[in-house]
């Protein structure tokens, strides 16, 4: 690619993607500390601001849990400084520093941006080098939208979170499935599937946990409950919990397709 078609493709990506809009949202993660106040500062880091939304990671699900109540309030301070509709939302996610062999801490991995699929990731490196240095920041940001586009189409994306990259769920979702408070919420999720006991990210991790749970209590139960009519009941139970628990907003009769034969033949007759 020569220098003049690649500064026609980056123009093409800035223009497409607004990311002459970067210093805005520069603005808005230096504001973050004024924004939150001091405390609160040390314990939060804001990541980035996508179409509205920011997004901020805390060290613990407990903190992030009570700091999605004081959103509006955020988003109001926002606007009193940088104009109404800039920051339209704030989610907060979960992640600790971690410790090298002296026990110093360091910054942990951002959960964003997420890791392309290595073939896509090989295509946005070209895209890169075929570039002025100067403008290989722009170009991997406006790059890595489309490419993050195209991999959603191909369905490679966390079930969870719907971010994209090989691992499902994503590393990032991983760690939230091992918080107590997502546990304790899958655990109550499994009895009571419209029950909301947590909030964004936390909820969405917890929906799946307990979905993935009802799904192998089905798939164990189905091939025994063919033989033995006294188990039944309880599958009719289960599956129709699982059908009514709400994972990446699929529908109910979506959400029986992953069941196996066997067990979504029990359920039309339930």
């Amino acid at each position: 690619m020569s220098e003049n078609r690649a500064g026609e493709l980056l123009g093409q990506l800035l223009k497409r993607y607004k990311l002459e809009a970067g210093l805005r949202r520069g603005r808005v993660l230096a504001l973050w500390p004024e924004i939150a106040g001091e405390m609160l500062a040390r314990l939060t880091e804001p990541l980035k601001l996508e179409r509205g939304e920011l997004l901020v990671r805390v060290e613990n699900a407990a903190l992030a849990h009570q700091l999605t109540y004081q959103r509006e309030e955020f988003v109001r301070r926002y606007a009193s400084r940088l104009g109404k509709g800039v920051v339209t939302n704030v989610r907060f996610v979960t992640g600790r520093p971690r410790e090298d062999a002296a026990g110093r801490q360091d910054t942990p991995p951002r959960p964003e941006p997420v890791a392309l699929p290595l073939e896509l990731a090989r295509k946005l490196e070209r895209w890169k080098q075929a570039v002025p240095e100067e403008l290989q920041d722009a170009v991997e940001r406006a790059g890595r939208a489309v490419l993050t586009a195209q991999a959603r189409a191909e369905g490679k994306t966390c079930p969870i979170c719907g971010r994209v990259g090989d691992d499902a769920p994503c590393s990032f979702c991983a760690t939230l499935l091992e918080d107590p408070l997502v546990e304790r919420a899958a655990r109550r999720l499994e009895l009571e599937p419209e029950a909301e006991p947590l909030e964004g990210d936390l909820l969405a991790a917890a929906r799946w946990l307990a979905a993935e749970r009802l799904r192998a209590k089905i798939e164990d139960l189905a091939p025994r409950a063919v033989h033995e009519p006294e188990l039944q009941p309880l599958l009719t139970d289960l599956v129709g919990r699982f059908a009514r628990l709400p994972v990446a907003d699929n529908t109910p009769e979506a959400r029986l397709e992953r069941l196996s034969p066997a067990a979504r033949s029990l359920a039309t007759n339930r």
